[in-house]
């Protein structure tokens, strides 16, 4: 069973974390005035802060439009190599190219014209200590043995592996978004990306981008008997979840797949990974549990214990642990939305609940709840 996100790199990632000492000379010869990229705005005087090394930690195989954008600006300035791939499956271990921000621009090295290419292209966007790489939201680039990161660009090009018919490159999820001021015209801040909110599982998709750190990760609630899948992934595994979600049986883990997941994590409150993970499978597969954190735990008993244990807390949406759980159970949410994830499921059930007691309809979880919830009883 693969085991998510750290346990395996890709080979991009492990050749992005080489640690070689610093190599003087580029993966090909530079020119002195290399041609680059005409800018579609007007570029500030100030430039995007430098992006740390930011890992895949969600499955997202959708083309990002910044990825696509500089795609095509690339192929059109330079005229040379192929359009190369950007988003792929999520079953190579460690890639940004599973979250659709990662592009192999096929020039290759063997070439004189893509390689005279290539050259222009990384001599311009790595000049002045990756000025216009920062402008675009590239976070490292491997091309013919050699790689450069924007987060270690004082070092210069270092020694890698392959990469000979193409460059990689791997971008920030501001460069990915598009949220740069190579394309908005605006220094842009840094995107640090999604949260993984349960251990063991990928991180949560979002659109909005994230400047401060990620809530705290919390243990998995409930486990079963059946092994983590994602995009990309085949077997009777997959076909078997196709099964429960209703549509087409094809053993592949493919978009028609992917898109039901993720309807079906948001239609019951369990954290929108858009993979079949250990919340997603106790929710749709409840007899293939092995683990429950509130097991044996009835509705009442769920509030007693409520409001002995957490009447002097304060949760809302957003929040992820045990006391959510307990909390969905008093609220006598069905089963299958029970995973210690509140979101907007469970913000509804707790706003019914508040304006059943006469409370603010606010979602925010304190004692009055619990003691409402009690009162019922």
């Amino acid at each position: 069973m693969r085991r998510f996100m750290l346990a395996f790199a890709s080979f991009a990632a492990l050749s992005a974390l080489l640690t070689s000492p610093a190599a003087a000379s580029p993966p090909v010869p530079f020119p002195s005035s290399p041609k680059g990229l005409p800018a579609p705005v007007t570029l500030p005087s100030g430039v995007d802060p430098v992006s740390p090394y930011l890992p895949q930690v969600s499955c997202s195989p959708v083309n990002m439009p910044g990825v696509v954008k500089l795609r095509a600006l690339v192929l059109k300035t330079y005229g040379e190599g192929g359009a190369g791939g950007i988003s792929r499956g999520c079953t190579e271990g460690v890639s940004e190219h599973s979250e659709g921000r990662a592009w192999d621009w096929m020039v290759d090295v063997s070439d004189t014209s893509e390689r005279t290419a290539a050259a222009n292209f990384l001599a311009w966007v790595t000049a002045n200590n990756g000025r216009n790489a920062r402008r675009l939201g590239i976070m490292y680039i491997i091309y013919n043995k050699k790689i450069w990161g924007v987060y270690r660009a004082s070092e210069g090009w270092r020694t890698s592996s392959g990469h000979t018919d193409h460059v990689h490159i791997s971008f920030s999820w501001n460069g990915a978004r598009g949220n740069t001021s190579f394309w908005t015209g605006k220094v842009g801040t840094i995107d640090l990306g999604p949260c993984i909110r349960f251990t063991g599982t990928y991180g949560a998709l979002t659109s909005t981008p994230r400047t401060g750190a990620c809530p705290q990760t919390k243990s998995l609630l409930k486990k079963t008997s059946l092994g983590n899948r994602a995009y990309g992934r085949t077997g009777d595994t997959v076909a078997k979840a196709q099964g429960l979600l209703g549509i087409t049986k094809t053993a592949r883990f493919d978009a028609a797949t992917w898109t039901a997941v993720k309807a079906y994590q948001k239609a019951h409150d369990i954290p929108y990974t858009g993979a079949l993970d250990q919340p997603t499978w106790a929710s749709l597969s409840p007899s293939s549990m092995t683990s429950n954190a509130v097991a044996g735990y009835t509705r009442s008993e769920a509030i007693r214990y409520g409001v002995l244990n957490y009447s002097d807390n304060t949760f809302q949406r957003g929040y992820v642990g045990k006391a959510a759980m307990m909390l969905q159970t008093a609220l006598g949410m069905p089963t299958r939305d029970r995973n210690g994830f509140f979101n907007t499921v469970t913000l509804a059930a707790v706003q019914r609940l508040q304006a059943s007691a006469g409370l603010t309809q606010d979602g925010i979880v304190r004692a009055e709840e619990w003691q409402a919830l009690a009162d019922a009883l």
